[in-house]
């Protein structure tokens, strides 16, 4: 009775897990749209402990290096850029997240490691990390908005995207983890390249990550 107890608590906790893990997406939409710093950044930072391969974790350790940055930790801000900028998948990064690192290396005083990644992180060598992506084996690619576990909030972005001139726009619903899941994002490609590509053309104007199954 005592081993049948045990095996139901390990199940237990291991189905826990796996929830959490899996909600990513829910907890990053939290946690942007908190105001408090700190509340954001045990969400952010209970995010990255998971250690999934998600573009979430990579999102939230830019987010964490944002606040840092803005509450003055400029040494902690740095280390947490350079390794964003030098991870992250491709599609993540942009001239705002290279801006960020220069700027906090500069703010620190390490004037010597600001001159070593600016050649580092040149448009010749993002080009070669670009080359070096290698995403999993997926037969569907999407560029992904965000996710509700309200569809009235999913028709709001959805809305949003629409009048600024961005098309293709559906909602997916997805039974996750015991409750509906409302997704918001671009049609759907057969390969990663043509979502990376369509992906290009929203830079700057809204914030995005790219999935697949």
């Amino acid at each position: 009775m005592k081993l049948s107890n045990s095996i139901f608590t390990l199940i237990l906790l291991s189905f826990q897990l796996f929830a959490q893990n899996k909600d990513l997406d829910l907890l990053y939409e939290k946690a942007i749209k908190l105001t408090n710093a700190d509340q954001a950044l045990k969400i952010y930072q209970e995010i990255i402990n998971t250690n999934e391969n998600s573009d979430y974790v990579w999102l939230s350790k830019l987010k964490k290096a944002e606040i840092f940055y803005a509450k003055g930790s400029y040494i902690a801000s740095s280390n947490i850029f350079k390794d964003f900028n030098l991870n992250a998948p491709f599609h993540l990064k942009s001239q705002s997240s290279k801006d960020l690192l220069f700027k906090s290396l500069n703010a620190a005083g390490e004037t010597d490691s600001l001159k070593v990644y600016q050649k580092l992180l040149s448009a010749k060598q993002t080009t070669a990390f670009r080359n070096n992506v290698t995403p999993n084996q997926k037969r569907i690619w999407f560029i992904q908005f965000g996710a509700f576990s309200s569809i009235e909030n999913a028709k709001v972005l959805k809305d949003s995207l629409n009048e600024e001139k961005i098309k293709n726009i559906q909602i997916d619903q997805v039974f996750k983890n015991g409750k509906m899941i409302y997704y918001v994002r671009s049609e759907h490609f057969n390969s990663y390249d043509k979502a990376l590509s369509k992906s290009k053309k929203l830079e700057n104007k809204t914030k995005f990550t790219i999935s697949g199954f």
